[in-house]
């Protein structure tokens, strides 16, 4: 017994296809999904400049930071790349009877701007020097 085959599905009308509506809606999908990503994407790479940024002054503070262990004096000025320092070399709490003394230093990074603007990244640290090198 043959049984009759159905040559159309029972869910298609008659012409096949997407309507217009239906249509939209996928690029209303994909043009929100698409600027999802691209906001994604564009915060990926602030983050990543924010991170060289931070490393690159990282690096210039330690260097002065070595500089200073040396010769420890208050100072400014500017790195070739337009990063600038600020060192500040202050006794440190009370001064007690000894051939020593106790220095704070600190060296400050600016980069990106100017006046509160800049961003900024600070190293502190503490060095002993016999009195007679002492500010």
């Amino acid at each position: 017994m043959n049984m009759p085959v159905l040559r159309r599905s029972i869910f298609l009308n008659e012409q096949d296809g997407f309507t217009l509506m239906e249509v939209i809606v996928a690029m209303v999908i994909l043009a929100v999904s698409f600027t999802l990503v691209m906001q994604q994407f564009s915060a990926g790479l602030r983050s990543s400049r924010v991170s060289c940024d931070y490393s690159r002054a990282v690096v210039h503070a330690k260097d002065r930071m070595e500089e200073l262990s040396l010769k420890p004096v208050s100072d400014s000025g500017e790195f070739e790349d337009g990063y600038r320092w600020e060192s500040l070399v202050e006794p440190f709490g009370e001064s007690a009877e000894s051939e020593y003394t106790l220095m704070k230093i600190s060296v400050r990074i600016l980069w990106g701007g100017s006046g509160d603007s800049a961003d900024s990244l600070k190293l502190v640290s503490l060095k002993a020097v016999e009195n007679e090198q002492s500010l």
